[in-house]
């Protein structure tokens, strides 16, 4: 099944968020369109949705929110977030959609996708949304104890004034992320099977401590990994991760730049090798594949 990713922008005026819909009865939504496979980059395709409904608004890096993943049929939708800021224009839009401008604190009155409405008020700064994955976290710590001390090992105590659970909460997260927001990608059975007694370790250092650590954003982070395994020929693992790369915004072009820095610095069969993972997810995801020279 391909994965399908969205673009959406938070576009305000006088304090007020614009919504559409294309369906009197239907659900309000916030502007934007699909990614599409002209678009360079996620920024790019939002600043071209924006202007389908006549406005302009460059959008770039800093005004990324957040990535949302809203259940698809049987899959999910990969749902990025901006904040249109500085924009301009007059609202445009089909015969038959409708527009409106609301307040923060009626979008709880309004017919829209509640992740959506979370999200939006929490980059209002109104709401707090829970964190899932601290709630899962929770709920899954005294399984986590057991099965590590199946396999030998006997996690110290977390307290939450250490930090040591921030850093498992970050941990998580990312990991999750990288799964394609899977709850099952943090089960306490998965962990254990894939990582055993390293699964602490795995989970607060290498995703809560440097996976997390803002200097570098995801998708970058994403690429390096994907250019390092590509190298090595650790064809494996490289499933996982240039599938983590597309949830993270990475692109088919993107992807296909970073096989051939592993040309450059690996030689061509690890890139060969590397492209042929590439293409094999791209394809499995619905995604148009680069091609060569015409």
């Amino acid at each position: 099944m391909g994965q399908r990713i969205h673009l959406a922008a938070i576009v305000a005026r006088e304090g007020r968020v614009l919504l559409v819909r294309h369906q009197a009865a239907g659900e309000w939504e916030l502007p934007g369109g699909p990614f599409l496979p002209e678009h360079t980059d996620p920024e790019a395709g939002m600043t071209e949705a924006l202007r389908e409904f006549g406005l302009e608004a460059e959008t770039n890096e800093e005004h990324f929110v957040e990535t949302l993943f809203l259940p698809d049929g049987e899959g999910h939708m990969v749902y990025n977030l901006y904040a249109a800021g500085g924009w301009s224009g007059e609202i445009t839009v089909a015969e038959g959609t409708g527009t409106g401008w609301f307040a923060p604190g009626e979008l709880d009155s309004v017919l829209m996708n509640a992740q959506v409405r979370d999200a939006v008020l929490e980059a209002c700064g109104i709401r707090e949304r829970p964190d899932p994955t601290a709630q899962m976290m929770r709920a899954l710590q005294g399984q986590i104890g057991e099965v590590a001390r199946s396999v030998g090992v006997e996690l110290e105590p977390e307290d939450a004034g250490t930090g040591t659970l921030d850093r498992r909460n970050r941990g998580m997260e990312v990991l999750q992320r990288l799964r394609g927001g899977s709850p099952s990608a943090v089960a306490p059975e998965t962990l254990a099977g894939r990582y055993g007694p390293l699964s602490g370790d795995v989970v607060d250092f290498v995703f809560g401590d440097v996976w997390s650590d803002p200097a570098l954003d995801r998708k970058t982070r994403s690429l390096e990994v994907v250019a390092m395994l590509g190298v090595l020929g650790r064809t494996g693992p490289l499933v996982t991760h240039v599938a983590g790369a597309l949830n993270h915004g990475a692109t088919p072009a993107e992807l296909a730049q970073t096989v051939r820095m592993i040309a450059v610095y690996g030689g061509f069969p690890a890139a060969v090798d590397a492209w042929a993972v590439v293409a094999a997810v791209l394809s499995e995801r619905g995604l148009e594949i680069p091609g060569g020279p015409s």
